[in-house]
């Protein structure tokens, strides 16, 4: 990874942090705020999207961008969680006071100056997230602080609580599928000022919001919390990344996003070198269809043969510019075949600073070409083959791209890739899409309501972090874990139940139930009263320690099941001190010579012949101790 002179380079990062809240029904409907996992749905219901003006008078940049890309919308609901309201056929209801006060909880507990009066706003979306057409969200705080480790504050600009937004399943023949169930379950927004200076900060800040979030009342399942980062460099522009699923992602996207934006800036440098400027872009592309029907390129002879057009446009002094690399396996061919993908739908572009040969382009092909875009050693041209309407569509893109090369980094929404790299994903949004919401009333937070509010806020996790690490002598990583996790309370019920073992419950909530989860085993499937009573069959010795991972992934497998079922699924029965005993005296008779031969070096191989019949019926230390003292009375024996 590169290091860069973060100071030099002036770089400012900030955090959007999305994160539903765990409450009973959704934000402006009394429908169950609860999530239908694979369930297949009751209705579908076909939708369309327009742009519409936003409160300045002026289209938002953003909607734009998805109006273009032309895909329509199924909706997919469920007569138990879904109602008119997520459908837009009905007024919203009233806010819900659950989500409210949670949401002003964490406002607090950020040091946020609470709003007196709440006015609900609405947030243009053309995405299709949204079957109205906008998510309904209010500011509830503004102006709070996070201190980091090391004593600095990053500032807190405001906190929202607004509506989660429906869940999208696939996109298939230009069509997006949503799911409604997700869509009105309460969610806040916690947006910090760009106080922060690292890539190191930047994942400090997001863990240690994520910390305290998880440690209110919100959902802890996966996928309840988002987090976007917004980059920018002096140089540069602001950038925001969307999606970054781990926080162990955080400083990479952000070290590959300033490399993107040096080399952007270089690009557009090199062009003014080269004494290149906007007015030389080309504007009118040239058909080639005509002149390569006979294209040994499988796939451009297959496209022109279904009614497909190829069509080329020469850049002037462009060569080697389109094949610059902006970040790790990623060019600026790259940056703009992205982008065509996005807003037309077409798979990309080819470029003549890209090997042609492999796309089956003959010498002849190539000079044809270049002979019909008038395209000189120094130029760079590019193809684009589909319809007449993706064609025209994505030369637009290319165009607008490529002239804001001699801007330098163009203002966009990003998607993060698993490899740290990004992709286009939309314009960036503006304020145009805001504007109030004239279908609900204002919401008042009086003084008595936040004062008894905080009385009872939890403790900052950080302080239980140490306090808890301390108290059962283990690292820090595995409290923070418990508490991302959601499992800090089981913790303490099973910690209470068998305290002598803090270290078999740590590895139980976080190492067994991560394994099982590894092996595709739906482990949200076992209960915190599951856990609960597996733990006390272990205090009663009723089962063993080595019986808990087997009973986890029946139970994960089969959550119809209780857990005696699952006992005597898996035949496990307790076994006393005395039938271990007869046991191991009957397979270390049968065993002598071996012993003999062996002594001591036995003792492993006879383990696991007892293992076979006793596992998870007694403690395997139990097992080890009588197996050895066994042996070590029949050498005594046979001597």
């Amino acid at each position: 990874m590169n290091e860069f002179d973060y100071e030099k380079l002036g770089l400012k990062c900030g955090l959007e942090i999305h994160q539903q809240l765990d409450t009973e029904k959704k934000l402006f409907c009394r429908c169950p705020a609860k999530l239908q996992g694979t369930r297949d749905p009751d209705f579908t219901i076909e939708r369309a999207m327009r742009p519409v003006l936003g409160e300045l008078g002026v289209y938002d940049k953003a909607m734009l961008t998805e109006y273009q890309k032309g895909l329509g919308i199924i909706y997919e609901g469920y007569n138990d969680v879904v109602c008119t309201y997520e459908l837009d056929d009905t007024p919203p209801f009233s806010c819900n006071p659950e989500a409210r006060r949670v949401a002003l909880q964490i406002a607090m507990l950020l040091n946020a100056n609470i709003i007196e009066e709440m006015h609900v706003c609405r947030k243009n979306y053309l995405d299709g997230s949204v079957p109205c057409g906008f998510q309904r969200t209010m500011i509830l705080g503004t102006d709070g602080y996070i201190n980091l480790e090391s004593g600095k504050k990053i500032g807190i600009e405001i906190l929202s609580l607004e509506e989660e937004a429906a869940r999208k399943i696939k996109t298939e023949n230009k069509m997006n599928f949503f799911r409604l169930d997700r869509l009105g379950i309460p969610l806040i927004e916690v947006t910090t000022k760009p106080d922060i200076n690292t890539p190191d900060e930047c994942r400090e800040c997001a863990e240690r919001i994520g910390l305290l979030l998880k440690s209110t009342t919100v959902k802890k399942v996966l996928g309840s919390i988002r987090q976007d980062v917004n980059v920018s460099i002096e140089a540069g522009t602001r950038i925001e990344i969307k999606g970054v699923q781990n926080l162990g992602w955080i400083p990479v996207l952000i070290n590959h996003e300033i490399s993107r934006q040096l080399h952007l800036i270089e690009l557009k440098e090199e062009l003014e070198k080269r004494n290149l400027n906007e007015k030389d872009i080309p504007n009118k592309p040239v058909d080639l269809t005509e002149f390569l029907t006979k294209n040994k390129s499988n796939f451009i002879a297959k496209g022109i043969k279904s009614g497909k057009k190829l069509y080329g446009i020469n850049f002037k002094g462009f060569k080697d510019l389109f094949g610059k690399e902006l970040m790790e396996d990623y060019r600026f061919g790259t940056e703009v075949s992205s982008k065509v993908k996005i807003i037309s739908g077409l798979k990309g572009i080819i470029h003549s600073d890209e090997d042609l040969s492999t796309y089956k382009f003959s010498n002849e092909d190539i000079q044809k070409i270049k002979n019909e875009l008038d395209s000189k050693e120094n130029d760079c041209f590019v193809l684009v083959l589909g319809s007449n309407k993706e064609v025209k569509k994505a030369l637009d893109v290319i165009i607008t791209r490529v002239k804001f090369a001699f801007k330098g980094v163009p203002p966009e929404t990003r998607k993060a890739l698993e490899n740290g790299n990004t992709e286009f994903l939309r314009e960036l949004h503006g304020g145009a899409r805001l504007y109030p919401d004239t279908d609900t009333e204002a919401i008042f937070n009086s003084e008595e309501e936040l004062k008894e509010i905080k009385k009872n806020l939890p403790k900052y996790p950080w302080d239980i972090i140490k306090q808890y690490s301390e108290k059962y002598n283990t690292e820090e990583r595995n409290i923070k874990a418990l508490i991302f996790t959601g499992k800090l309370k089981l913790f303490d019920r099973l910690i209470e139940l068998t305290p002598d073992n803090p270290s078999l419950i740590f590895t139980t909530l976080l190492e067994t139930t991560k394994a099982l989860r590894r092996e595709g085993k739906n482990i949200e499937n076992v209960t915190d009263d599951n856990y609960y009573e597996i733990f006390s069959l272990l205090k009663k010795g009723k089962i063993s320690k080595e019986a808990i991972e087997e009973i986890l992934s029946l139970k994960a497998d089969s959550p119809q099941l209780s857990i005696d079922q699952i006992l005597k699924k898996l035949k496990i029965e307790s076994i006393s001190i005395d039938k271990l005993k007869e046991l191991i005296d009957e397979i270390v008779r049968n065993n002598l010579d071996l012993i003999k031969e062996k002594e001591m070096r036995a003792k492993g191989k006879l383990m696991g012949d007892v293992m076979e019949i006793a596992r998870g019926k007694i403690d395997g230390a139990i097992i080890s101790k009588e197996l050895e003292k066994s042996i070590k009375e029949t050498l005594k024996e046979m001597k």
